[in-house]
């Protein structure tokens, strides 16, 4: 038999070797090489609040026949999407966001005729970086302009400690690739603009959602 004090350092070395596995597999999945970028059609769950607005178009975000860009009073919400029942309008819902993601529209007009053409599209309303890190397509009536590039800002990513962003398009491919940059604000006078760009550089993507 071993004494009591071994047996308690046994079940804190037993905790901490397993909490160091699951450290490294986790590390191991978001390192994973990309070989292809995974591209997935968002249909949200309909949640229980419910807005009325209207829609006018198609969505400027993604180019899906389902998908609208609509108002509510003075604020835009792009995309709505309709729901599995194909006639729920779902605004302001993300794809890794399960519950209670969004709200139900209740059209204050018919919807406008879909106008959306065939083939294949480079958009996504979300997607996930080679990092893991999460940005969002920026709805608003055509996205910001940086100062300094003058490129459209096109989506907003998750950092809390970093104002990055994504510029103008995604590229698509059978490894889609986005140009990630952050903006530092620096002071600002006649002849320097209000924002800089550092760390610009070229990602791929490891998931889309459209």
């Amino acid at each position: 038999m071993y004494p009591k004090s071994w047996n308690a350092c046994l079940s804190v070395f037993m905790v901490i070797f397993i909490i160091s596995c699951l450290a490294v597999t986790s590390q191991a999945d978001s390192s994973k090489k990309i070989t292809k970028t995974k591209i997935i059609k968002f249909i949200p769950p309909i949640p229980s609040e419910k807005r009325e607005g209207s829609c006018w178009t198609n969505s400027n975000v993604i180019r899906r026949s389902d998908a609208w860009r609509c108002m509510i009073g003075n604020e835009i919400f792009d995309p709505c999407y309709t729901a599995q029942d194909k006639t729920t309008i779902v605004c302001d819902a993300k794809p890794d966001i399960k519950k209670s993601s969004g709200f139900v529209l209740k059209p204050t007009k018919p919807l406008p005729t879909p106008d959306v053409p065939n083939g294949p599209s480079a958009s996504a309303s979300m997607v996930e970086l080679e990092d893991g890190t999460i940005c969002d397509a920026i709805s608003g009536a055509s996205g910001a302009t940086d100062s300094v590039r003058r490129e459209r800002i096109s989506y907003s990513c998750r950092m809390s400690s970093k104002n990055m962003v994504i510029f103008g398009d995604l590229v698509p491919g059978k490894v889609w690739i986005a140009e990630k940059g952050i903006l530092v604000e620096q002071k600002t006078n006649d002849d320097l603009p209000p924002m800089r760009v550092k760390d610009l550089r070229k990602v791929k993507i490891r998931t889309i959602w459209q």
